[in-house]
Formats: C-alpha cells, sequence, structure tokens
C-alpha cells in the first residue's frame, strides 16, 4: 500500500470520523493545503482545514466516514470515502434538521514526509443539501 492510501484512509477513518484533532500532526503537515468544494480559495495550513472541518463535524455529532476504495502511485493516492451523519447541530448557519444523511465523496491526496500536504475534495455537496431540504 502507497503512503498516501494509508495517510488517507487515516485521515477520514481515525482522525475526521470521530474527530480525533490530536492525530493532526501525524497524518497532515502543518502547511497543508485542502482544495475543497466548500472554499472559494483553498484553505492553507492545518489550523484552516481543522477549524473549517470540525465546524462541519460539529452539525454532524455523530458523523461516521468509511473509506470504501483506496489506491495510489508514489506521492498521491485517491479515496472514495461515503459519510454518514443526523444533522442535529447548527451547520454553517443551517438550523438543524434531524435529518439523517449519505454523502460521498473523493478526495486525491498528495503526501511528503511522511504526511499529508495536499487535499483535494470532490463531495456531492449538493445532494447534502437537498437530504437537508435547503436547496
Amino acid at each position: 500500500m502507497v503512503l498516501a492510501e494509508t495517510l488517507g484512509r487515516r485521515f477520514f477513518e481515525d482522525l475526521l470520523s470521530p474527530g480525533n484533532w490530536a492525530l493532526g500532526s501525524e497524518i497532515v503537515a502543518p502547511d497543508v493545503v485542502m482544495h475543497h468544494p466548500a472554499s472559494a480559495v483553498p484553505l492553507e495550513g492545518w489550523p484552516a482545514v481543522q477549524g473549517m472541518l470540525a465546524a462541519f463535524r460539529s452539525g454532524f455529532p455523530d458523523l461516521n466516514i468509511t473509506v470504501h476504495d483506496g489506491f495510489g502511485s508514489g506521492d498521491r493516492a485517491v479515496v472514495r470515502w461515503q459519510m454518514k451523519g443526523t444533522h442535529t447541530e447548527l451547520l454553517f448557519g443551517i438550523p438543524p434538521t434531524g435529518k439523517a444523511v449519505v454523502v460521498n465523496g473523493i478526495s486525491i491526496v498528495r503526501e511528503a514526509g511522511g504526511l499529508i500536504v495536499e487535499d483535494w475534495v470532490s463531495e456531492d455537496t449538493s445532494g447534502l443539501m437537498r437530504q437537508l431540504g435547503v436547496s
């Protein structure tokens, strides 16, 4: 298994899914860059990335992310994941709906020095909004 794939799996299943931010220094570079569809500009640095992810995660306290596929070559890996959660808290200004959602996504991660240094995220944001009834 390519190191980037291992890091990608750990990022979703061990760090983000349980909200275990302490693992950040083991998985993500301090100067990581995340290209995320919810942000008009890339998020730069672990504090910015963690802040956005923590804000998202707070809307779904029961968040669970499962990695279904991963493969890589060299310093890059593709990770296909699925998020499940119930919207019971405020989500970027959207009041809790109580609705259970399922969101599929793919991330391409680049590794350097044993850490994720870049992440390109593609997720079904419009599907999430439809499931919440806000689109």
